[in-house]
């Protein structure tokens, strides 16, 4: 009920506002969720036994303070080697290739603008997940002393122990981040749709005609991760691993397409192609290896999701640069 709820309503002002409705809503979704998270901080806080002392002792001696892990364990996600290597990749592909946030590049006045949105959004983005690392610290010590189970704590205490005003305000916060990141989605994949596929079959198609594709489009595009949200609901995982890993999943395969044709111009169509295919089998290929008995996997455990980019894109690029050495007259793309 919830999932169609958020839908309807986000697919109503991004439909009827484009782009313009997206980036506004989503300034003002960000102020919501950042407000909450300073809210429950301070609540939590204020009931602690001992301040901000107490907490740091004691998360410092359970160990939830520590920033670094070294372990070569490629099957750790949250390793120093998976965040570097891993990360960098992926958010190389999600800010420089992927088209919910070029979207808001072209959407700037001025290419100089938008280079500073990509730069300031680096330390904003920190200083955002240290926050929400710290509200993290503060409910485990919170909820460790109150000896409540560790399980969904930030739901919990919202719903049981949040004033009644507070609690309004958290829903809403939570609501917000849903529909900010639906908003992006589908105005992304119906804007890619009508540009690069509808405009290629349809070139005398008029800026009518093209509105009225791009609208039908959006609201084909809602219907996806409207069908996506309930298949999840028995995920095992947390729900920041299982998006992340499909960020990395298809993030890594479009910018080994974009790296193709940074590094030459001439790469044919036929060889994006097999390269995009490699780069899906082999992302496949990590992802599900091990729990197929007819495969020689070569790892003791499943890769992380982290790595999943770097070894799409690095896929990618080398089939696609190796097949273009077969070519027969085919013109480049």
């Amino acid at each position: 009920g919830c999932a169609a709820v958020v839908t309807i309503a986000t697919l109503i002002y991004t439909n009827i506002g484009g782009l313009k409705a997206v980036v506004w809503t989503d300034v003002l979704q960000f102020a919501v969720y950042i407000l909450t998270a300073l809210v429950a901080l301070f609540l939590l806080h204020r009931d602690a036994t001992g301040g901000w002392l107490a907490i740091w002792n004691e998360a410092l001696a359970a160990g939830k303070l520590k920033v670094f892990d070294f372990s070569p364990d490629l099957s750790k996600p949250f390793t120093f080697w998976a965040g570097m290597i891993g990360g960098l990749v992926l958010d190389t592909g999600t800010h420089g290739a992927d088209h919910m946030m070029v979207q808001r590049y072209l959407a700037a006045r001025s290419q100089k603008q938008a280079a500073w949105a990509l730069i300031l959004s680096g330390p904003l983005i920190l200083a955002q997940f240290t926050m929400f690392l710290i509200l993290g610290i503060v409910l485990w010590f919170h909820f460790h002393h109150a000896n409540l189970p560790l399980d969904q704590e930030f739901a919990t205490y919202i719903v049981r122990e949040m004033p009644s005003g507070v609690r309004g305000l958290a829903i809403a916060a939570v609501f917000s981040v849903t529909m900010s990141t639906l908003s992006g989605s589908i105005s992304s994949s119906a804007s890619a749709a009508v540009n690069d596929f509808y405009r290629a079959w349809n070139p005398r198609a008029d800026d009518r005609r093209v509105l009225r594709m791009s609208k039908s489009l959006t609201m084909f595009w809602a219907v996806i991760p409207f069908g996506i949200a309930v298949a999840s609901q028995n995920l095992r995982d947390h729900v920041v691993n299982n998006a992340l890993a499909v960020a990395s999943f298809a993030t890594g395969i479009l910018l080994g397409l974009f790296l193709l044709a940074l590094v030459s111009r001439t790469i044919p169509q036929r060889s994006a192609l097999w390269g995009s295919l490699a780069g899906l089998i082999a992302v496949s290929y990590v992802k599900f290896g091990p729990w197929l008995p007819w495969t020689f996997y070569p790892f003791e455990y499943p890769l992380a999701w982290p790595w999943f980019s770097l070894v799409g894109s690095s896929t990618v690029v080398f089939v696609g640069i190796l097949t273009s050495f077969f070519r027969s007259g085919e013109s480049s793309p």
